[in-house]
């Protein structure tokens, strides 16, 4: 009986091991060496080469290089407490950025974490591939750096690129991308990052029980990008940097020694085309490449530095000063407040409501009609417009220079731009701090009338504005991308001119301040008349000296050529540079000389007028 029992118990146990050797060699067969094959394989992504960004002659802006970078593949790092600590030693960088970037990363344990790009060969990487089983899931690879041929001379146009934040994940044209994916972070980089990227490819290698590679299993070849044209001219744009550089050493010898920073704007006001746009100080985006290390980025936001992250072209508010009196000029006469033959007397002074308002000339300008005001800038006869614009029913000022864009988003394809502003009685309703400063009172539209008070504009902006005035009314939208080709130059978009909406200036309104504009440069009573004596084209253009208090004054000038089929139209700002006319209308003289590849043969000293 025992032995009965006995053999029944050895059959039994005997069926249940038979039986799960069956589902382990049968059933589960397949998915064991599924297991093991991820146990040897390994894949990663391989970077595609972003494409290249040209000038609109075919010049390259930005291109990309070979180079390595350090990563590691979290499934194969072992004794990560030794090996962490002795990797960030070898990389020269802080323990915690590495364990930073691996928790960034999360649980995808198959995708290689980039720790450091443009690793130089000697002495790290070879270091690292020497003493590979020291690192276990360290991995060197190779990528695709960008290069700027031209360090410095379009930073806030181009951007940079850089590893894609938490917050760029969540966005929607990321979506698709892991943690430790790199992207367009400013510029056109970051506008047309969509088009630039390409897409990454793949490669699986077996590796042994140590993690090494062994043999390339698969390889999938990654896309490269598309290619960028933009409207910038290389030259010109080297040209108009050189400019305002220019600009500043004229102002600081005239001793206006705060003068640290400019702008230039350059676009062609038919098509809205940016030509050239520099906001200086700039610096090399070279500096973000491989990532920037705490030292630069520090020395960058030094104020000894004045901002050079700073794009003052889109992002840059200031007052308007005595460039703002055409759109002042436009708007009384398409609300019917004068014609262009309305005489008023300049003493030197305007006086309402026991407010004494001066003229830049002490002695005043006499009688004057608009076109004469224009191009002698009389504040004296602006004042009078602006005084008769208060006693309108409503923002008649103010709805009409919102018609010319200020106020308003230029739409430029670049990043953030600031809007600026329009101040009008609900603007005062709502900012003033007391309730004497709530109250919209004359001196606000008088102030507002020659581009004071509170209102800001950017550079593009009155660039945008004064186009409108040279194409016969037309408000564009400013861009500075041309085309996209694909990898064999073909041509896949191209970017058509825009108008946004149109100010309706009859001819003969419009005729008067063009030749108001063009006394500026071409008759001996004009304010920019020095500077552009002896030029060989015709330039409509208006100068600026703008209070922006506690600093020095502010240097304008806009000015358009030729006068009567306008190409380019070109708008300098000189911060805290003094006068217009002597220091912002010769830096607009030296790019439209350079555009039109005339001798350069202005005056050394410009006499300061307005």
């Amino acid at each position: 009986m025992r032995l009965a029992v006995l053999a029944v118990g050895v059959l039994l146990l005997f069926g249940v091991l038979v039986s799960r050797l069956w589902f382990l060699q049968i059933l589960s067969g397949d998915e064991f060496a599924a297991q093991a094959n991820n146990q040897r394989l390994r894949t990663v992504l391989v970077q595609a080469p972003r494409g290249v960004i040209y000038d609109r002659d075919g010049d390259r802006l930005v291109d990309n290089r070979a180079g390595l970078s350090v990563g590691i593949l979290p499934m194969d790092l072992r004794s990560s407490g030794t090996v962490i600590p002795r990797l960030a030693a070898v990389l020269g960088i802080p323990e915690e950025d590495i364990w930073k970037k691996l928790d960034k990363a999360g649980q995808n344990k198959y995708r290689v974490v980039t720790i450091k790009q443009d690793v130089p060969e000697n002495p790290v990487v070879s270091y690292l591939l020497e003493h590979g089983l020291e690192f276990p899931g360290v991995r060197v690879e190779k990528s695709y750096l960008r290069e700027y041929p031209e360090e410095a001379l379009a930073t806030h146009i181009l951007g940079y690129v850089g590893e894609a934040s938490d917050k760029d994940l969540k966005k929607e044209q990321f979506l698709t991308l892991k943690a430790g994916a790199f992207v367009g972070k400013d510029g056109v980089e970051a506008v047309y990052d969509s088009m630039l990227r390409g897409v990454d490819g793949t490669r699986t290698v077996e590796v042994d029980a140590a993690g090494v590679p062994r043999r390339m299993i698969q390889e999938i070849q990654p896309l490269r990008g598309s290619n960028l044209v933009l409207t910038i001219d290389n030259d010109l744009q080297a040209a108009a940097r050189a400019a305002v550089i220019d600009g500043i050493e004229r102002a600081r010898a005239d001793g206006f020694v705060h003068s640290y920073a400019g702008v230039i704007v350059a676009l062609d006001p038919r098509s809205g085309e940016v030509l050239a746009m520099t906001s200086y100080p700039d610096y090399s985006p070279s500096l973000w490449v491989g990532g920037m290390s705490t030292e630069a980025y520090q020395d960058l936001i030094d104020p000894q530095r004045h901002n050079p992250l700073f794009d003052r072209a889109t992002k840059g508010l200031y007052p308007a000063a005595s460039t703002f009196k055409p759109f002042v000029a436009a708007t009384a006469l398409r609300s019917d407040l004068i014609d262009w033959t309305q005489i008023y007397s300049d003493p030197g002074t305007f006086i309402r409501d026991q407010h004494v308002w001066r003229d830049w000339l002490p002695e005043g300008h006499g009688d004057v009609n608009l076109v004469e005001a224009l191009a002698e800038s009389c504040d004296v006869y602006f004042y009078n417009l602006g005084s008769k614009f208060y006693d309108q029913k409503g923002p008649v000022l103010q709805d009409g220079l919102r018609e010319f864009g200020f106020g308003q988003r230029t739409g430029i394809d670049l990043p953030d731009e600031y809007a600026g502003q329009v101040p009008d009685s609900e603007w005062k309703k709502k900012n003033g701090k007391t309730d004497i400063d709530r109250i919209w009172k004359p001196g606000d539209d008088v102030n507002l009338s020659i581009g004071q008070g509170d209102l800001l504009v950017t550079p593009l902006q009155l660039a945008v504005a004064f186009a409108a005035i040279a194409n016969g009314g037309d408000i564009l939208v400013p861009r500075v991308a041309r085309q996209i080709t694909d990898t064999s130059g073909n041509v896949t978009k191209q970017f058509e001119t825009e108008v946004r909406s149109h100010v309706d200036i009859n001819a003969e309104d419009l005729d008067a301040i063009r030749r108001g504009l063009r006394m500026v440069t071409g008759d001996p009573s004009g304010t920019a008349y020095g500077a552009f004596r002896g030029f060989p084209i015709a330039v409509v253009g208006k100068t600026g000296t703008a209070e922006k208090k506690p600093g020095d004054d502010y240097a304008w000038f806009m000015g358009y050529a030729p006068a009567d089929d306008p190409e380019i139209l070109v708008v300098a700002l000189i911060e805290q540079g003094g006068h217009g006319s002597s220091i912002a209308a010769p830096a607009v003289r030296r790019v439209l000389e350079a555009y039109f590849q005339t001798e350069s043969s202005g005056p050394v000293q410009v006499e300061a007028t307005e």
